[in-house]
């Protein structure tokens, strides 16, 4: 068998040596340990965000141990903002509860005109009034274009900062979910999402004077009724024939009539604390 000859030298043949060791090392670290080394790092950044999302758990836990009071505090503000209107009526309703109100004064109802509501009403405020002023001054003010993207990075890096501080979150996560209610509130311009609705009537009574002076100052002091306008309307003399005489008088009757226009606030609240109660009571059942 002939023997393979070379003219390689010794250091050649390290070289070659070299080289080979080389490229075996390299497709080792290449097929072997790249992938590992790949699989840590994906590895270590599903940690990492899995770190982040469980301080954003965190905090949102935080938060609901106080939603209770957050909503109770909602619901009682908005029971005390409509516990004076009236509930929604129709017509047929409203015409004898007006007829009925009329009557307790000692007056005789004449005509009675109601304009139904289509939907939620939207109220202006009085031109002279705080309220105009403040509408105004947020009208006027420019509203600043917020990032989403911007606004999630800080509220994650405040999360991370929080949890590495040891600050007291809880307290932070409670006082911000007043905040978006607070706002919300403060910077209102419009009542038409409010479910408030609002029904026009002008209704025309006859009566003493002093009778319908007494109507109009009960009206002023109803939390639910505005008085839009109000006109004493002229009364036609009445014949009276003398007998005596044997002339047909006209006298003055010892009444007045007045005409008074008035917008009538009516909304419908639903029991938000039986609606909870009655959807925990539903979700304990079917869990």
């Amino acid at each position: 068998m002939a023997k393979l000859e070379t003219n390689l030298s010794a250091k050649d043949k390290a070289t070659i040596a070299i080289v080979l060791f080389v490229g075996v090392v390299f497709v080792f670290s290449w097929y072997a340990i790249r992938p590992a080394i790949m699989s840590i790092r994906s590895l270590s950044d599903d940690i990492d965000q899995a770190k982040i999302q469980e301080i954003q758990c965190r905090g949102k836990v935080m938060s609901l141990a106080s939603a209770e009071t957050v909503f109770e505090k909602v619901v009682t503000d908005l029971n005390d903002s409509t516990a004076g209107y009236y509930e929604i009526m129709t017509s047929s309703q409203i015409d004898r509860m007006v007829t009925n109100y009329v009557l307790s004064f000692g007056l005789f109802p004449e005509d009675l005109y109601i304009t139904m509501p289509n939907g939620p009403v939207a109220e202006t405020p009085y031109s002279y009034s705080q309220a105009a002023m403040d509408q105004a001054s947020l009208s006027s003010a420019p509203t600043p274009t917020p990032d989403p993207l911007e606004e999630t990075v800080e509220e994650v890096n405040d999360a991370v900062t929080d949890a590495l501080s040891g600050t007291d979150a809880s307290a932070m996560q409670v006082d911000s979910l007043f905040v978006p209610y607070n706002q919300a509130r403060d910077v209102a311009t419009s009542t038409q999402f409010s479910g408030v609705q609002a029904a026009d009537l002008t209704f025309v009574m006859t009566g003493s004077e002093s009778a319908c002076q007494a109507l109009i100052d009960d009206l002023c002091r109803k939390y639910a009724v505005r008085i839009t306008a109000f006109s004493w309307l002229e009364v036609d003399p009445i014949e009276h024939y003398d007998e005596e005489t044997g002339h047909v008088e006209l006298i003055e009757p010892d009444y007045v009539r007045l005409q008074v226009s008035v917008r009538l606030y009516m909304t419908n609240v639903a029991d938000y604390e039986a609606l909870v109660s009655d959807a925990v009571v539903a979700a304990g059942a079917e869990g």
